[in-house]
């Protein structure tokens, strides 16, 4: 018989967070199944960017920051206090809201950066074959491979999007974050950052975080609703969108709340 715990990639228990004396985040338990697209969707506010920042341990980078919970990958505890933040940043990516590629480094060195320095490779024809595959698994390579060495600043920001995405994926992560990736985009860029993530969910479980309940509909498979630091309300995406128990969840999902 299948354990349940395996279906898992991602664990959160009775997470609680508190930036100064702002209680953001209240008693969140989730369960993350792999190789799917969770997402976390909500009112600007309602403290979807800072679980983001917890599950990467970018959140204690912050001052005055109280936190209380577990949260799992796998069966590694990774907010203990024996545990790497950099080990848990490897394994779990983030992609943020605003293309962040460096943007003086080449397109193939933004990619080649983090294998390089975590020593992920073991020659130059490995780094080329790496940096080539994440190009393509972002939908970036046809459109750059004839200028690998121009620098990143020369691309759209809808191609340096899905650079930052290559480069996430370069480190082989288990979890890929998105924090509003498609909100600073024109439609195109956006609907190809959408089509990625149903594409990517064969390779990456990823954790979507968005205020537009219109494209949550379209990607995920699962959802949970957040308002005002707890969850509302959590299940398959097509229940969400059709059938929600919450009233909150309804005025969302219908464009009455936002």
């Amino acid at each position: 018989m299948k354990n349940i715990e395996n279906s898992y990639v991602l664990r959160i228990k009775d997470l609680n967070v508190w930036i100064g004396d702002r209680h953001v985040l209240k008693n969140i338990n989730l369960d993350i199944p792999r190789n799917t697209v969770f997402t976390i969707m909500g009112p600007s506010g309602s403290g979807k960017s800072t679980l983001l920042r917890t599950i990467n341990r970018i959140i204690e980078l912050y001052q005055n920051v109280k936190i209380s919970g577990e949260i799992y990958l796998e069966n590694i505890k990774i907010n203990d206090q024996n545990t790497r933040p950099e080990n848990v940043r490897r394994l779990i990516g983030m992609v943020f809201q605003i293309p962040n590629p460096l943007p003086h480094l080449s397109i193939y060195d933004n990619v080649a950066l983090g294998p390089k320095y975590n020593k992920l490779v073991k020659s130059k024809k490995e780094l080329d074959e790496l940096v080539k595959w994440a190009l393509e698994r972002a939908y970036l390579w046809d459109e750059v491979k004839d200028r690998l060495h121009e620098p990143a600043r020369v691309l759209s920001g809808g191609q340096q999007q899905r650079l930052c995405i290559a480069r996430a994926l370069a480190m082989k992560p288990k979890i890929l974050l998105m924090d509003e990736p498609t909100s600073n985009l024109d439609p195109v860029g956006s609907s190809k950052i959408e089509e990625l993530m149903i594409e990517l969910k064969k390779i990456v479980t990823i954790i979507l975080v968005t205020h537009y309940p219109f494209q949550a509909s379209r990607v995920s498979d699962y959802v949970a609703f957040i308002y005002d630091g707890q969850i509302i309300e959590t299940g398959p995406a097509e229940e969400i969108f059709t059938r929600p128990k919450n009233p909150l969840t309804e005025k969302f999902v219908t464009g009455r709340i936002g």
